[in-house]
Parts: structure tokens; sequence; C-alpha cells
């Protein structure tokens, strides 16, 4: 054996065994790790790939009194893409067969491969940008390098989503974002099925942890929000998984007391002459008699640009009510058997003062010799500034107490943060002709929601509601909470007082010589041929620093039915409505304008939830066909 081969035998023979030492060293190493350093190394393990989470819950919906979604959270996806991924970029290539064979492939093949059929899907499913654009807006983030791309401007649903996981590419990156470079982000979006439909009464939610900001979404945030679970991410073969330790407490559901077949009725009727007459504001309360529940608040405020939006609940709002209070004023006086409606008073075209001081002034001038009965129908200030003071002896503090007694004044919290209360005007010592101007509806301030309360007493017989907005509340399906019918007074007044104001509230809408929601000149006003409406209507003047504006008014129409079976209590306010040059100076008042309103909404209500309609002068009950 020659001196070289020896040498070679040599070499190799060193090299054997330093490879023998180095699989002997791994091979102990292995040992010691899964046996006295396995606790150790599981431990680090731990404390680097483990990082605790907070898992949210999903916030509770709102739904209307038919279980339909009047809020809701759902998921939304976003995309993004990385055009220099892995699974896009090969390396160059050899073409092997064919008339190219010996030429070199570009490299990116599966990028270019795809590019036309994702940006076509794209185009297609999401629609805001042309295949061309997707393509050109790809190709460019590539080109600069861009490692994070926002497909989507904004958040696609989940039927979207659903459309482009058909696509085989996109799908492919489901497992590992690699392979095509897509990744999804899931967020949760609160949605209303119904649009803008009670948007200020259903509420809203916004900033980054999606709470409430307004309506019941505010009210009921704490239990609608529900509580965070938590969780830990660990790297499992190459992608994070979340483990969930403990699971998240979803919100409490909340059934509201709105229709929202109702409400949209009323947002209808109301908008269509809030458009015309270009008030400020108006607003529309529809409330069951005999429970107390609003099954539907609108609320229509004049924006900037001129648009009629849901921006303010002008429901819970208070403001002096006008003539609709004499209704209340009256109701007390009978109730103490003060007047009867046949107690007569004289009342001029003239303004009238009391104690020589306060002037008032009827709207309906006239020169005659009224009753109380009359004096409602016709909504005299003389005829109740002359008898209701007179009865209480000038004392306006006896009035309050009256009222007070009575439970008007309500002073109960509402579902609505913001809500206010009543609010009456205490005169101060001395002043004595204060209560003149209360009884017909001045320095008293009421919501639309709180006269809906009282009409809806007088309808009902006696018994005073709460209004409420929540019927229950629900837990995964069940009832964990129901709201309770809150009765203010049993019998707020005497059942011989009521029927006698439901005769004076009869003659307002059907008596065609004194009702001022009654026919004139061809106005139906609040006459329906369809279902019969008792009610009141109201004007008063805005106040301003500088005193009354006698050229600006709030003007208003309360009406219960049907009369003969009362049901429904609707509300209709109408905040400083404007004369247009091609209108009737004397088209705009409160039975024209806001009486007209409850008529036509008393119709539809009727038709929708089956309803006593007169026909052929007898009242026949007409079901819905559902």
């Amino acid at each position: 054996m020659s001196n070289d081969q020896k040498n070679t035998i040599l070499r190799f023979a060193i090299i054997f065994f330093i490879l023998v030492c180095g699989f002997l060293t791994v091979l102990v190493k292995i040992i010691l790790v899964q046996t006295k350093e396995s606790a150790h190394w599981q431990l680090a393990e731990q404390v680097q790939d483990e990082r605790v989470v907070s898992l949210a819950p999903c916030r509770g919906n709102i739904y209307d009194c038919n279980g339909q979604l009047m809020a809701s959270s759902i998921p939304r996806f976003r995309l993004y893409m990385d055009p220099l991924a892995g699974g896009l970029v090969s390396r160059p290539d050899t073409v092997k067969k064919g008339k190219n064979a010996g030429k070199i492939t570009p490299a990116d093949t599966a990028f270019w491969k795809n590019i036309d059929t994702l940006s076509a899907a794209l185009s297609r499913v999401i629609g805001d940008k042309t295949k061309q654009e997707y393509r050109d807006m790809i190709i460019a983030a590539k080109q600069q390098k861009k490692r994070y791309l926002a497909l989507t401007k904004d958040t696609i649903n989940f039927l979207q989503y659903t459309r482009l996981m058909e696509l085989e590419f996109v799908a492919r990156g489901r497992e590992n974002r690699n392979r095509n470079g897509l990744t999804w982000d899931t967020v949760k979006v609160r949605t209303r099925p119904f649009g803008n439909l009670a948007s200020r009464t259903v509420g809203t939610t916004g900033n980054t942890k999606g709470r409430g900001l307004t309506g019941l979404e505010k009210q009921y945030d704490s239990l609608l929000i529900g509580k965070n679970g938590m969780g830990v991410i660990r790297r499992v073969g190459g992608r994070d998984q979340v483990i969930t330790q403990v699971e998240p407490t979803n919100g409490v559901d909340i059934v509201s007391t709105i229709d929202a077949n109702i409400q949209d009725i009323v947002e209808k009727e109301l908008r269509g002459p809030v458009e015309a007459y270009r008030p400020k504001w108006g607003c529309c309360v529809l409330m069951d008699v005999h429970t107390g529940e609003l099954k539907a608040v609108a609320n229509l405020s004049r924006d900037k640009n001129g648009c009629y939006r849901e921006t303010e609940n002008r429901a819970f709002m208070r403001a002096e009510p006008g003539s609709t209070f004499k209704t209340v004023s009256m109701l007390a006086a009978l109730d103490d058997k003060k007047i009867t409606l046949n107690t007569q008073v004289s009342v001029t075209r003239k303004p009238w003062k009391y104690k020589d001081v306060l002037e008032h002034v009827d709207a309906h001038k006239m020169d005659a010799t009224l009753t109380m009965r009359q004096v409602l129908a016709v909504s005299s200030n003389i005829g109740m500034a002359k008898v209701i003071p007179a009865a209480y002896g000038g004392s306006a503090t006896k009035f309050i107490d009256k009222l007070n007694q009575m439970g008007v004044v309500d002073t109960l919290p509402y579902d609505i943060p913001g809500a206010q209360r009543a609010h009456i005007q205490r005169p101060v010592k001395g002043d004595y002709v204060t209560i003149s101007k209360m009884v017909y509806g001045y320095s008293v301030e009421l919501t639309p929601v709180q006269i809906a309360m009282i009409y809806s007493a007088i309808a009902n017989g006696g018994k005073l509601i709460h209004p409420s907005l929540v019927r229950e509340l629900q837990q995964d399906g069940e009832v964990i909470y129901r709201t309770p019918m809150q009765v203010i007074r049993e019998q707020f007044c005497s059942p011989e007082a009521i029927a006698d104001i439901r005769k004076a509230l009869h003659d307002v809408v059907w008596d065609n010589e004194h009702g001022t929601a009654a026919l004139s000149n061809g106005w139906q006003q609040a006459q329906s041929e369809l279902v019969h409406i008792a009610g009141k209507t109201g004007t008063a003047q805005l106040r301003t620093p500088k005193g009354y504006d006698k050229e600006h008014h709030r003007i208003s129409f309360v009406g219960y039915f049907p009369e003969e079976h009362p049901q429904y209590c609707c509300v209709c306010v109408i905040e400083d409505p404007q004369r247009r040059e091609d209108m009737n100076p004397q088209t705009i008042n409160a039975g024209r304008g806001c009486g007209a309103i409850v008529r036509k909404i008393a119709e539809k209500v009727m038709a929708y939830t089956g309803c006593y309609v007169q026909q052929a002068g007898k009242l026949e009950l007409q079901q819905r066909i559902k």
C-alpha cells in the first residue's frame, strides 16, 4: 500500500470519527432535553410563544316587539394582500418541452398566472373598481415592494366573502396565507337592518370600543356589551392559533316595544308635511293606551343643509304644549266638581285682561256665550282664563297641587338617556296672573311622550301608565327580565270627569261648527271615514329672550282611536312651520297640519293591525290577514 493510499484512509477515518462524535453529541443533547431539561424548555415555550389575549363578546341585539332585528352586530371582512409573499415568488426555470424548450421562464410565475383571475373576481364581487383598476393597483404595489396592500376600501359582507372564497386561488391561502399572499381581518360592525328607522330611539354606537352613544344603545350599554373572555395565542404548525380559556359572555338582547311596521307608517306620514312646511323639527309618538308601550317614536330635525334627519329625540324633550293642556286643566276642574260641561262663559272678539293686567286673545274670534264643552271644542283662551282660575280662587298653588295629585307631572325615569321630565313654573309670591295663562298651556312644559301618557289615561278610562320602550331582556333566547307595567295612578281622576272630557274631545273633531279639528272649508283635518278619532289641537307662540313671538308657533294635535274602543294614542308636534308663497296663510294650523297627519296614521295603523271601522252606520271588526 502506497503512502498516498495510507494518507487517504487516515483522512477518511478522521472525518468519520468527527461525524460519529457529532452524532453522539446531538443524541446526548436530545436525551437531556427530553429528560432533565424538559420542564425548563416547556416553561420557556409558554413564556416566549404564548400571549394572553382578551376575547371580545358579541354585542346584544335590539328587536322590535315582533322579533324583527332593529340593531345587530355582524361580522364583516377586510381583504389584504402581500404581493411579495413566498408562494407567489418562484425562481427562473428552464422550459424542457415544446417550442420554447431551452428558454428561461420569468420569475413569479404564480403571481402572473393568477393576477387576471383575482382582479376579475374582486371587480365582480366587490364592484367598486374595474378589473383593470384592480390589476394595476396590485402590480403597482408589487413594483413598489409593498408588503401590505388593502384590496378593499370598506369592509365586505359575509356573502361577498363566501363568493371570493369560491375562487381556488383565494381559498388556497385559508390555511397558509404565504401561499397566495392574501389575508383577512374580521371585524364586528353594528348594523340596522331597517336602516334609519327609529334610529334616534334605537340609538347608535361609535368609537373603537363600539360603546352606545344614543338611545337604547346608550341606556342599556352595560348590558348589551357583555363580558370579555380570555385566551392565549400559540404557534401551531407555522400559524398562530387562539386557544380559548374563558368563554366570553355575549351581551343581553333587548326586545323593544317599537313595532317596525307602525314606525315605518308614522315616519312616512310625518316626513311629507314636514318637508312641505319646512319647520325646525317635527315629531310623532304612538302609544298603546292599555299598556303604555310606545309603538312608534319619530323625530325629524332640519340640519344645516336643509335636510330632515333624526338628530334629536324631540319626543322626550319638553316644551310649552299650548292648547292641548286645556284638556288637563278642564279635567282637573271637572274632577273637583268646580265646573260642569254646561258651565257658561262669555267670550269676545277683543282681547280680555285677567285682573286688568294680563291680556288674553282668542285665535277663533267670536262674541258669544259658550258652554265649557264648546270652549274646549273651539279652543278659547279667554273662556279658559275666565273659568278655571276663578274655580281655584285665583290660586296657582291649589291648581298645581291638583295636577300633582292626579299624577300628570310624571317623575319616573325613562328608557332614553337625556329624557326630560315635566316642569310647571310655580309663580313667585305676589304673582297672581300666571295661572290665567297656565290653564291653556303656557308656563307649563311637557314632552310629547308625557302628553301621550295623559291622553292615553283618558282613553283607557283613567289608568295613568308610565310610557315604556323596553318589553323584555333576553339572554341566549331565554327571557331574563320582563318589564312590568308601571301604573302611576290606578284612577287618576273620577270616571264621571273622564266621561265628560271625552265628550268634549269628541266635539273637537266632529263638531263642524266649533271643532278646531273638524271639517273646515273642505279640509278634512282629523275627521276620518274609516276610523273615529277624538282629540285636541294645540298652538303655542314660541318663546324668545324678548318674550313670545306672535309670528312663530308650535302646532300640535293629540288624538286617540278608535274612539269607540280606544287602542292607540298619537301625538304630532311641528315646531315653527314656514308659510310658502304658494300656500294659503290659513293652511298651516294645528288641525290641517298635525290633525291630518294623525288621521292618516290612524287609518294606516288600523288597516295594519285590524280595527273597528265605521261602515254603513255600523261598527264592524276588520281582521288583518297575515
